[in-house]
């Protein structure tokens, strides 16, 4: 942004209504054949979708959105257009939109469902991931679009049940507005992205969040090991009872397809656990009723099931109860002082160097390099920490050329210097 953009504090033009008016809902193979013959095969396209994930179980798209300045703003309805199949089949849209460019905003969460009805993009540009390594104070989509465009958009049905039938105008209108200036935020980002030397930055990180999250999304077994809350638990048989519960709430969501947070909350599970676990069989049905979140209506009428999942748990024997440590994920370094002292040495030595490397360019540190990256880097006491050897690991692990090209060299300089006279 120049500097005269920087410093006009004229209050955003608020917008509340898509710019062409309402949108129409595309519903039928005939619709969907009229936009893709509408659609110019080079141009970039603004894509989004809305998920239900405070409501379903499903991470299934129940809308999508998307504009080209050669054919508008057209948005389709995915449970109409897979009628009586489990889900809609977009591989032709996708084809049509192979040459473009997509524009999203915080790809990473749309791109699995919008991959499940087969449209996977060849190129992409991510306005939120852009924000991000402009280290933007707030990157969503809103306060962007005040910040480079000087609009501010109505928000008022953010917190709709996209799954419901049928969706209400007001609520596609507030849709529509998502992809509406995002073109125009595209192009905005791209410029701001080229004055800080960051375009080829962000090509790497648009390119890496293609290959991760552009797949269908697949069942992880160890899903579980997600739950919030979960690094507050301690024992292996707090593990064991936290799964069972996770597994149970899991099997009811999805046979009802409900949210699961809507069944218990993930503060409530984990909390459960923790009394649970210390608990003799036998006594879990008369405790579980007494717990946060088993009270309820909805709880109780599962209660045999959630007390046969923590009965299971609790008969476990201690070599089969889950770790504590996910897999060979290596342990958080607040453990390492006792566990490994001198990994926790050598932490002391590269969190700092991170964080200044990340202050010096101006971009998140976890965006440079996640806590859990660096930990498994500098664990192995026969590593090698050589700038050679770091970035082996470093592409190991997927990280991008432009971050081993910061972080290999300065991380180098303090791991592979003697060290003398520490502890």
């Amino acid at each position: 942004m120049s500097e005269d953009e920087q410093g006009d504090h004229s209050p955003p033009t608020l917008i509340t209504a898509p710019r062409g008016g309402s949108v129409s809902l595309i519903t039928d193979n005939d619709g969907l054949a009229r936009l893709i013959d509408g659609i110019d095969p080079g141009a970039p396209v603004a894509i989004d979708a809305e998920r239900a994930q405070s409501f379903r179980y499903s991470p299934r798209a129940y809308l999508v959105q998307l504009r080209q300045s050669a054919c508008g703003t057209h948005m389709l309805d995915p449970i109409a257009l897979a009628g009586d199949a489990p889900m809609a089949d977009l591989r032709k849209l996708g084809d049509a939109l192979a040459g473009c460019e997509w524009v999203l905003h915080a790809a990473s969460q749309d791109l699995p469902c919008l991959a499940e009805m087969g449209m996977k993009p060849h190129r992409l540009f991510d306005t939120e991931l852009a924000g991000r390594l402009l280290d933007l104070p707030k990157v969503s989509i809103s306060p962007m679009l005040t910040q480079f465009l000087g609009i501010e958009l109505a928000k008022a049905h953010s917190a709709d049940d996209w799954s419901r039938r049928p969706l209400p105008e007001d609520s596609l209108d507030y849709a529509a507005l998502d992809v509406d200036y995002l073109l125009e935020l595209r192009d905005a980002v791209a410029l701001a992205l080229d004055e800080a030397g960051k375009a080829e930055w962000a090509r790497q990180e648009f390119d890496d969040v293609m290959s991760r999250f552009a797949i269908t999304p697949s069942q992880d077994e160890e899903r579980w090991r997600h739950t919030k809350g979960l690094g507050h638990l301690h024992q292996p048989r707090e593990f064991a009872v936290a799964r069972s519960l996770w597994q149970q709430r899991d099997d009811i969501a999805r046979r009802l397809d409900i949210f699961p947070g809507r069944i218990l909350s993930d503060a409530q599970l984990t909390n459960a656990a923790t009394v649970l676990a210390a608990l003799k069989q036998g006594q879990v049905a008369s405790t579980l009723p007494t717990i946060d979140g088993f009270g309820g209506r909805f709880a109780r009428r599962h209660i045999s099931l959630w007390t046969n999942a923590v009965e299971d748990a609790l008969k476990l024997k201690p070599s089969l109860l889950p770790r504590t440590i996910h897999g060979h994920e290596v342990p958080p370094p607040r453990f390492w002082q006792q566990m490994n002292p001198a990994a926790s040495q050598r932490w002391e030595l590269a969190r700092p160097v991170v964080l200044a490397v990340a202050l010096q360019h101006q971009v998140p540190p976890e965006n440079l390099m996640t806590v859990s990256t660096l930990a498994t880097l500098i664990w192995q006491s026969d590593a090698d920490f050589s700038e050679a050897g770091l970035r082996a690991v470093m592409m190991a692990h997927q990280v991008r050329p432009w971050q081993q090209d910061l972080l290999a060299p300065a991380l180098a300089e303090v791991l592979s210097a003697p060290r003398t006279g520490r502890r």
